[in-house]
Protein backbone atom coordinates (compact mmCIF):
# COMPACT_ATOMS: atom_id res chain seq x y z
CA UNK A 1 0.00 0.00 0.00
CA UNK A 2 2.15 2.86 -1.27
CA UNK A 3 1.68 6.56 -0.65
CA UNK A 4 0.16 8.53 -3.47
CA UNK A 5 0.80 12.24 -3.74
CA UNK A 6 -2.50 14.15 -3.51
CA UNK A 7 -3.60 15.11 -6.99
CA UNK A 8 -5.00 18.56 -6.30
CA UNK A 9 -5.41 20.87 -9.26
CA UNK A 10 -4.33 24.42 -8.37
CA UNK A 11 -6.22 25.82 -11.35
CA UNK A 12 -9.53 24.30 -10.31
CA UNK A 13 -12.29 26.48 -8.95
CA UNK A 14 -15.17 25.20 -6.83
CA UNK A 15 -17.93 23.84 -9.05
CA UNK A 16 -21.47 24.46 -7.95
CA UNK A 17 -22.53 20.83 -8.27
CA UNK A 18 -19.99 19.67 -5.69
CA UNK A 19 -21.76 21.65 -3.00
CA UNK A 20 -25.13 20.24 -2.05
CA UNK A 21 -27.23 22.74 -0.10
CA UNK A 22 -29.09 21.09 2.76
CA UNK A 23 -31.65 22.48 5.19
CA UNK A 24 -30.98 25.86 6.84
CA UNK A 25 -27.31 26.85 6.89
CA UNK A 26 -26.16 23.26 6.28
CA UNK A 27 -24.41 21.84 3.21
CA UNK A 28 -22.36 18.87 1.98
CA UNK A 29 -19.22 19.04 -0.17
CA UNK A 30 -18.25 15.90 -2.05
CA UNK A 31 -14.70 16.93 -2.95
CA UNK A 32 -12.17 19.66 -2.26
CA UNK A 33 -9.81 20.98 -4.91
CA UNK A 34 -6.54 22.69 -4.07
CA UNK A 35 -7.16 26.33 -3.04
CA UNK A 36 -10.93 25.92 -2.80
CA UNK A 37 -12.53 28.50 -0.53
CA UNK A 38 -14.14 26.28 2.10
CA UNK A 39 -17.16 27.72 3.95
CA UNK A 40 -16.74 27.32 7.72
CA UNK A 41 -19.48 29.54 9.13
CA UNK A 42 -21.72 32.53 8.74
CA UNK A 43 -21.70 36.01 10.22
CA UNK A 44 -25.44 36.25 10.66
CA UNK A 45 -27.78 33.92 12.55
CA UNK A 46 -30.57 35.29 10.35
CA UNK A 47 -28.99 34.08 7.11
CA UNK A 48 -28.20 30.61 5.80
CA UNK A 49 -25.20 32.00 3.93
CA UNK A 50 -21.85 30.57 5.09
CA UNK A 51 -19.79 33.63 4.18
CA UNK A 52 -16.78 32.95 6.43
CA UNK A 53 -14.33 30.87 4.40
CA UNK A 54 -10.81 29.49 4.53
CA UNK A 55 -8.56 28.55 1.61
CA UNK A 56 -7.84 24.82 1.44
CA UNK A 57 -4.09 24.78 0.75
CA UNK A 58 -3.81 20.99 1.08
CA UNK A 59 -0.40 20.89 -0.62
CA UNK A 60 1.00 22.37 2.59
CA UNK A 61 -0.11 19.25 4.47
CA UNK A 62 1.79 16.76 2.29
CA UNK A 63 4.23 15.99 5.08
CA UNK A 64 1.42 15.42 7.59
CA UNK A 65 -0.40 13.18 5.11
CA UNK A 66 2.81 11.25 4.40
CA UNK A 67 3.51 10.70 8.10
CA UNK A 68 -0.08 9.57 8.65
CA UNK A 69 0.20 7.16 5.73
CA UNK A 70 3.50 5.79 7.05
CA UNK A 71 1.85 5.15 10.40
CA UNK A 72 -1.14 3.41 8.81
CA UNK A 73 1.20 1.19 6.75
CA UNK A 74 2.83 -0.16 9.90
CA UNK A 75 -0.36 -1.57 11.38
CA UNK A 76 -0.79 -5.34 11.35
CA UNK A 77 -4.08 -5.57 9.43
CA UNK A 78 -4.88 -9.27 10.16
CA UNK A 79 -4.34 -8.61 13.86
CA UNK A 80 -6.43 -5.44 13.67
CA UNK A 81 -9.22 -7.38 11.94
CA UNK A 82 -9.11 -9.96 14.72
CA UNK A 83 -9.33 -7.25 17.39
CA UNK A 84 -12.25 -5.52 15.67
CA UNK A 85 -14.10 -8.84 15.42
CA UNK A 86 -13.46 -9.55 19.12
CA UNK A 87 -15.07 -6.18 19.92
CA UNK A 88 -18.08 -7.02 17.74
CA UNK A 89 -17.17 -4.21 15.34
CA UNK A 90 -18.01 -4.76 11.69
CA UNK A 91 -15.78 -2.46 9.69
CA UNK A 92 -13.12 -2.80 7.04
CA UNK A 93 -9.79 -3.00 8.88
CA UNK A 94 -7.99 -0.91 6.23
CA UNK A 95 -10.45 1.94 6.71
CA UNK A 96 -10.13 1.72 10.49
CA UNK A 97 -6.33 1.73 10.19
CA UNK A 98 -6.43 4.97 8.15
CA UNK A 99 -8.73 6.70 10.65
CA UNK A 100 -6.74 5.42 13.62
CA UNK A 101 -3.49 6.72 12.09
CA UNK A 102 -5.09 10.11 11.38
CA UNK A 103 -6.33 10.33 15.00
CA UNK A 104 -2.92 9.44 16.44
CA UNK A 105 -0.88 11.66 14.14
CA UNK A 106 -3.28 14.57 14.66
CA UNK A 107 -3.02 14.21 18.46
CA UNK A 108 0.79 14.23 18.22
CA UNK A 109 1.04 17.24 15.93
CA UNK A 110 -1.84 19.34 17.27
CA UNK A 111 -2.22 18.73 21.03
CA UNK A 112 -5.09 20.28 22.98
CA UNK A 113 -4.88 24.06 23.03
CA UNK A 114 -7.14 25.93 25.51
CA UNK A 115 -6.54 29.17 23.57
CA UNK A 116 -7.64 27.70 20.23
CA UNK A 117 -11.05 29.36 20.04
CA UNK A 118 -9.73 32.84 20.78
CA UNK A 119 -6.77 32.51 18.38
CA UNK A 120 -9.03 31.14 15.62
CA UNK A 121 -11.47 34.04 15.97
CA UNK A 122 -8.60 36.54 15.83
CA UNK A 123 -7.14 34.92 12.68
CA UNK A 124 -10.44 35.02 10.81
CA UNK A 125 -10.89 38.65 11.87
CA UNK A 126 -7.40 39.76 10.85
CA UNK A 127 -6.70 37.79 7.67
CA UNK A 128 -10.19 37.59 6.18
CA UNK A 129 -10.07 36.29 2.61
CA UNK A 130 -6.30 35.71 2.77
CA UNK A 131 -6.65 33.07 5.51
CA UNK A 132 -5.39 29.61 4.60
CA UNK A 133 -6.09 26.28 6.29
CA UNK A 134 -2.38 25.99 7.11
CA UNK A 135 -2.52 29.34 8.98
CA UNK A 136 -5.12 27.84 11.31
CA UNK A 137 -3.10 24.68 11.93
CA UNK A 138 0.23 26.51 12.24
CA UNK A 139 -1.22 28.29 15.27
CA UNK A 140 -2.93 25.07 16.49
CA UNK A 141 -6.28 26.84 16.57
CA UNK A 142 -8.38 24.51 14.40
CA UNK A 143 -11.91 23.64 15.47
CA UNK A 144 -14.38 21.15 13.99
CA UNK A 145 -14.73 22.85 10.57
CA UNK A 146 -10.99 22.94 9.85
CA UNK A 147 -10.33 19.52 11.43
CA UNK A 148 -13.05 17.92 9.30
CA UNK A 149 -11.66 19.70 6.20
CA UNK A 150 -8.18 18.29 6.89
CA UNK A 151 -9.61 14.80 7.45
CA UNK A 152 -11.56 15.07 4.18
CA UNK A 153 -8.36 16.11 2.38
CA UNK A 154 -6.57 13.03 3.72
CA UNK A 155 -9.41 10.62 2.91
CA UNK A 156 -9.68 12.05 -0.62
CA UNK A 157 -6.05 11.37 -1.45
CA UNK A 158 -6.54 7.81 -0.11
CA UNK A 159 -9.50 7.43 -2.51
CA UNK A 160 -11.87 6.72 0.37
CA UNK A 161 -15.45 7.67 -0.53
CA UNK A 162 -16.27 10.52 1.84
CA UNK A 163 -17.82 13.96 1.97
CA UNK A 164 -17.60 16.99 4.24
CA UNK A 165 -20.81 18.04 6.00
CA UNK A 166 -21.38 21.35 7.71
CA UNK A 167 -24.39 20.51 9.84
CA UNK A 168 -25.51 20.22 13.44
CA UNK A 169 -25.21 17.77 16.32
CA UNK A 170 -27.10 16.94 19.49
CA UNK A 171 -25.01 15.12 22.09
CA UNK A 172 -28.19 14.40 24.05
CA UNK A 173 -31.66 13.88 22.57
CA UNK A 174 -33.18 15.96 25.38
CA UNK A 175 -31.27 19.08 24.33
CA UNK A 176 -33.56 21.80 23.06
CA UNK A 177 -30.97 23.31 20.73
CA UNK A 178 -28.38 21.63 18.55
CA UNK A 179 -24.90 23.02 17.98
CA UNK A 180 -23.34 23.73 14.61
CA UNK A 181 -20.82 21.04 13.79
CA UNK A 182 -18.75 19.78 10.85
CA UNK A 183 -18.23 16.07 10.31
CA UNK A 184 -17.50 13.49 7.61
CA UNK A 185 -19.77 10.95 5.93
CA UNK A 186 -17.93 7.81 4.77
CA UNK A 187 -19.68 5.52 2.32
CA UNK A 188 -18.48 1.94 1.87
CA UNK A 189 -20.71 -0.19 -0.30
CA UNK A 190 -24.04 -0.45 1.51
CA UNK A 191 -22.65 1.01 4.72
CA UNK A 192 -22.66 4.66 5.74
CA UNK A 193 -20.57 5.86 8.68
CA UNK A 194 -20.40 9.23 10.39
CA UNK A 195 -16.80 10.11 11.23
CA UNK A 196 -16.24 12.91 13.75
CA UNK A 197 -12.51 13.74 13.62
CA UNK A 198 -12.79 16.70 16.00
CA UNK A 199 -14.09 14.56 18.88
CA UNK A 200 -12.03 11.36 19.19
CA UNK A 201 -13.22 8.65 21.56
CA UNK A 202 -11.26 8.47 24.81
CA UNK A 203 -10.41 4.92 25.88
CA UNK A 204 -8.07 3.33 28.43
CA UNK A 205 -5.68 2.82 25.49
CA UNK A 206 -5.74 6.47 24.41
CA UNK A 207 -7.75 8.26 21.75
CA UNK A 208 -9.50 6.28 19.03
CA UNK A 209 -11.38 7.58 15.97
CA UNK A 210 -15.02 8.45 16.64
CA UNK A 211 -16.92 6.46 14.06
CA UNK A 212 -20.68 6.04 14.18
CA UNK A 213 -23.10 3.65 12.50
CA UNK A 214 -26.60 4.78 11.55
CA UNK A 215 -29.76 2.75 11.06
CA UNK A 216 -31.64 5.42 9.14
CA UNK A 217 -30.82 6.35 5.54
CA UNK A 218 -28.69 9.45 6.18
CA UNK A 219 -28.82 10.77 2.60
CA UNK A 220 -32.56 10.31 2.34
CA UNK A 221 -33.23 12.05 5.65
CA UNK A 222 -30.93 14.99 4.86
CA UNK A 223 -32.59 15.46 1.45
CA UNK A 224 -36.00 16.16 3.00
CA UNK A 225 -35.24 19.89 3.34
CA UNK A 226 -36.39 19.99 6.94
CA UNK A 227 -34.93 19.86 10.43
CA UNK A 228 -33.64 16.29 10.75
CA UNK A 229 -31.24 14.29 12.93
CA UNK A 230 -30.25 10.65 12.62
CA UNK A 231 -29.45 8.50 15.64
CA UNK A 232 -25.80 7.49 15.44
CA UNK A 233 -24.06 4.88 17.62
CA UNK A 234 -20.35 5.05 18.40
CA UNK A 235 -18.79 1.75 17.30
CA UNK A 236 -16.49 1.68 20.35
CA UNK A 237 -18.28 3.33 23.27
CA UNK A 238 -21.79 2.45 21.97
CA UNK A 239 -22.87 5.94 23.04
CA UNK A 240 -25.49 7.67 20.93
CA UNK A 241 -25.22 11.09 19.31
CA UNK A 242 -27.55 12.75 16.83
CA UNK A 243 -26.13 14.26 13.64
CA UNK A 244 -28.11 16.22 11.12
CA UNK A 245 -29.30 19.58 9.84
CA UNK A 246 -31.01 22.54 11.45
CA UNK A 247 -31.67 26.25 10.97
CA UNK A 248 -30.94 27.43 14.49
CA UNK A 249 -34.39 26.69 15.92
CA UNK A 250 -35.32 24.38 18.77
CA UNK A 251 -35.44 20.60 18.40
CA UNK A 252 -38.37 18.39 19.31
CA UNK A 253 -36.93 14.88 19.68
CA UNK A 254 -40.11 12.96 18.75
CA UNK A 255 -40.52 14.92 15.56
CA UNK A 256 -36.98 15.68 14.40
CA UNK A 257 -34.88 12.64 15.37
CA UNK A 258 -35.01 9.34 13.49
Amino acid sequence: MGFETPSFNPEATPKQEKVKQLFGHCFEISKFEENDRIPVGGESIFSAEANIKVEGDFENFKEFFQETQDMANKYDLPRLKEWLSSQGIEIDEKLFAELFAFTKKFEQKYPDNPERSETRKKLYGEKGKQLKLSDIFDTNSAECAEIAALAQGYLQQKNISSSYVSGDVLWDKDWEFSEEHSFIIIRQGEKVYIYDPANPTNTTSGKFPSLYTVEADFDEEMAKDQKRFVTARNILSKKEAFYGVNNGTNVWAEKHIV
